[in-house]
């Protein structure tokens, strides 16, 4: 929540008036945007789980890392699992998924991406939004096949393929959130346009979207490597607070969060859905 908050405050600024900013900043807003709703999201429904838990209730995770996804197929099994599941389930494989042939199985997945746009709200820039996904799935799918059919069972894949994926596939995303983002065509072609154009203005180099940056890529990491020494590690961190070191933990980041809070009139995202 502070860092979702903190940044917010700069997104809205870059959204509200993206004339006004030079190039690199609306750059670096878009990136903050993908950011904030990633840590805004992630952020609430961890804590839906944890007080759901206190009462008894076990709720699957919702987040899994999304942004170190090597493809958008992969992306939308990490993010919002619990959306991408039921679109799978209600929406993909109730129109026939991909039982039908490769066209109809196409036409599901732009189909069921185009109505997961509009699930957000009646918008032409959420429709676009789900239409991004759904051609990019599409893409992702013919390329697969075209992979299968060149090299076979032969994998080509290492270090640096994984992180040119990875890094393709988060700007992919974060280009496809300026739509989410926008609060209309003109409104995102002024943001593209900018960035495209590296147009001149004021340039603000947000540090908190740095702080979050840097924490979600040492974390990001952390939690990979730690689940690949630990096959029960539930990919969040459990302290005990039995224990002074737990205790200290625990309230330090109470401290730090009623501190650095940002008190201003702030919402959670997806309250707007």
């Amino acid at each position: 929540m502070v860092l979702a908050d903190r940044i917010g405050v700069f997104v809205d600024d870059i959204f509200y008036a993206p004339v006004a900013f030079n190039g690199m900043t609306l750059l670096w807003g878009v990136i903050s945007y993908s950011l904030q709703i990633y840590f805004d999201f992630s952020g609430y429904s961890d804590m839906a789980i944890g007080v759901s838990k206190i009462f008894g209730f076990d709720f699957p995770a919702n987040f899994n890392y999304p942004y170190l996804s090597k493809n958008v197929t992969e992306f939308w099994k990490r993010w919002h699992i619990s959306l991408s599941s039921w679109l799978q389930e209600y929406l993909y494989y109730s129109l026939g998924g991909n039982k039908k042939g490769k066209i109809r199985t196409y036409f599901n997945l732009f189909l069921t991406m185009l109505l997961g746009g509009l699930w957000h709200g009646a918008a032409w820039t959420f429709v676009v939004w789900g239409a991004m996904h759904g051609f990019a799935l599409i893409t992702h799918k013919l390329f697969m096949q075209w992979k299968e059919i060149k090299l076979g069972d032969k994998k080509a894949t290492n270090f640096a393929w994984s992180i040119i994926s990875i890094v393709s596939t988060y700007f992919f995303v974060a280009f496809s959130w300026i739509f989410f983002r926008a609060t209309s065509f003109n409104n995102a072609a002024e943001v593209i346009n900018g960035i495209a154009k590296m147009q001149t203005g004021i340039f603000q180099p947000y540090t908190w979207s740095m702080f979050g940056l840097i924490l979600l890529v040492i974390v990001s990491f952390a939690h990979n490597k730690i689940s690949q020494n630990n096959n029960n590690y539930c990919g969040i961190p459990i302290q005990n607070l039995t224990t002074i070191k737990g205790q200290t933990i625990f309230f330090v980041l109470c401290g730090l969060t009623i501190i650095l809070a940002y008190v201003g009139n702030t919402a959670f995202i997806y309250g707007n859905f």
